[in-house]
């Protein structure tokens, strides 16, 4: 309480955190004697630091998390006009002071946090929709809603559509379904995007299948002219339009759905059921689905610039001869996910499912083990190409691959090739040998099972992608991320030209 400035006193509240086998203190020559010797021998649990950061390390991030030893058992300030009390050890809380001018603020992560939910208020929906609608604010779906052909639903950008767990009419899982003759009008902003979610607390995400997802069904062709869609009793699908429109989908969010309806009987996060080229899908995202993120069921429909975040099953999935076009697609797996992309058609019939897909980043998990409650298989593959599916693969990365980069069983006549044909279509799958696969040592690029093993595809660069933060092991409760390839990376030479379409 006295004495200054006649003595050093170092508390020991103070965190001391390092390699394994580190020396707390060293007290040399006369220090010996009543040396310093006491600290708390604990992680700080900052943020984002690795163990090697130094001055050419991309991204940082010195604040503890919550749970850090740093908020507990700290010193009080001294009672000086100068000093701002605190209530946590080091320099940082939550707060950075130094984020916007300091060298360190071009070695911070963006800003990437989650825009807020507004609380659940508005209007409760449920059963038919038979006149033209508009939705906004937040609506909360209560049963299944059923768009009626000839009917358009808006729902103006920002809006906020929660959906109950169960139905009140004992119909399914509250779901927005959109007939074959309806249109949905989703038009939100990078500002302000249109988000379906759960009524569950927050303090229980994320999590899954908590209700059903979006349908979007339409008149375009399809195997077998009409086919049921799947998660929903008794509606059907298919038609003969190829072109039509079912509406727009922009900056549309759909998260923490894909409930089971039962057996093989699951809601996707989005589905495109017979959708036609005439409708737009972009800046979509389908996050923490329990069965497939996107799922395209024939049609034409085109999609551009789509995000699947850490869903149960597959990511991407076309069947039923879906001949559509995907560009900028990123994919995050995780642990427990299943594939990047299931892509299937049924053998030789037609149509034969032909997806043209570009510019797509799949980041799978070094450690990734399937444990989807939904899937039809646990094969522990990043990319899963079957049953007789065309198909167009150029300028993909495929990375943290635990085991298998591409697998294929039951093909069927389609040529499998690693040069792209100049005609053909549909029934060629043609996968660029620029394309990346990188992952775990030992991987296998490509699987070739059975009837694919013969003429199978083999070829693609084992390369590094260089992203500029993206750990072996990311996962939902990883920090912080960024998916960009880092200058010199194999993922801006050898590209492939895009369709010219």
């Amino acid at each position: 309480s006295s004495g200054a400035p006649d003595y050093l006193w170092f508390s020991p509240q103070n965190i001391i955190y390092g390699a394994t086998g580190i020396t707390a203190f060293d007290n040399q020559d006369s220090c010996a004697s009543g040396g310093l010797s006491s600290a708390r021998i604990q992680d700080p649990m900052l943020t984002l630091m690795p163990g090697t950061a130094d001055e050419d390390t991309d991204f940082i991030d010195p604040r503890p998390k919550s749970g850090s030893p740093a908020y507990s058992s700290f010193d009080d300030t001294p009672s000086d006009s100068f000093y701002t009390t605190t209530q946590y050890m080091g320099a940082f809380d939550t707060s950075l002071w130094n984020s916007d001018w300091s060298w360190l603020a071009d070695r911070l992560p963006e800003d990437d946090s989650t825009p807020t939910i507004p609380p659940i208020t508005g209007a409760e929906v449920c059963g038919d929709i038979t006149e033209d609608t508009v939705w906004q604010t937040t609506i909360t779906m209560v049963c299944q809603v059923f768009v009626q052909s000839g009917v358009v639903l808006t729902i103006n950008s920002g809006t906020t559509i929660f959906a109950e767990s169960t139905s009140i009419d004992d119909s399914g899982a509250p779901a927005l379904i959109i007939l074959p003759g309806a249109t949905i009008l989703a038009q939100g902003t990078a500002t302000r995007p249109i988000t379906f979610t759960t009524t569950s607390d927050s303090s229980t995400l994320p999590a899954r299948g908590l209700w059903g997802g979006l349908i979007v069904m339409g008149n375009a062709p399809v195997y077998q002219g009409t086919q049921e869609v799947e998660g929903i009793t008794g509606q059907t699908y298919g038609g003969n339009d190829a072109t039509e429109s079912s509406g727009s989908l922009e900056y549309v969010r759909v998260w923490y759905g894909g409930s089971v309806i039962g057996e093989n009987n699951e809601i996707n996060g989005i589905t495109l059921a017979g959708v036609g080229s005439g409708t737009t899908v972009r800046y979509c995202e389908v996050a923490f689905n329990l069965d497939d993120g996107f799922e395209m069921f024939g049609g034409t429909v085109n999609l551009k610039y789509i995000s699947v975040l850490f869903v149960g099953d597959d990511a991407i999935d076309t069947d039923e001869g879906y001949q559509g076009m995907i560009q900028f697609a990123y994919v995050m797996i995780g642990a427990s996910g299943n594939h990047g992309v299931e892509m299937d058609s049924k053998g030789d019939a037609s149509p034969r499912s032909f997806p043209q897909l570009y510019s797509a980043t799949f980041v799978h998990h070094l450690e990734g083990n399937p444990e989807s409650v939904s899937s039809d298989d646990q094969f522990d593959a990043t990319l899963r190409l079957r049953e007789g599916t065309g198909g167009e693969f150029g300028n993909i990365v495929v990375t943290n691959v635990p085991n298998v980069g591409v697998r294929q069983d039951d093909c069927g006549s389609e040529d499998r090739t690693h040069i792209l044909p100049s005609s053909g279509a549909p029934d060629y799958l043609w996968f660029s040998s620029q394309n990346i696969i990188y992952g775990a040592t030992g991987i296998s690029a490509f699987d070739n099972q059975d009837s694919c093993a013969s003429g199978g595809l083999s070829s693609a660069r084992i390369q590094d992608p260089m992203l500029t933060l993206m750990p072996g092991t990311a996962d939902e409760d990883t920090d912080f991320i960024d998916p960009r390839p880092k200058s010199g990376s194999p993922a801006y030479s050898s590209f492939d030209d895009t369709p010219s379409d």
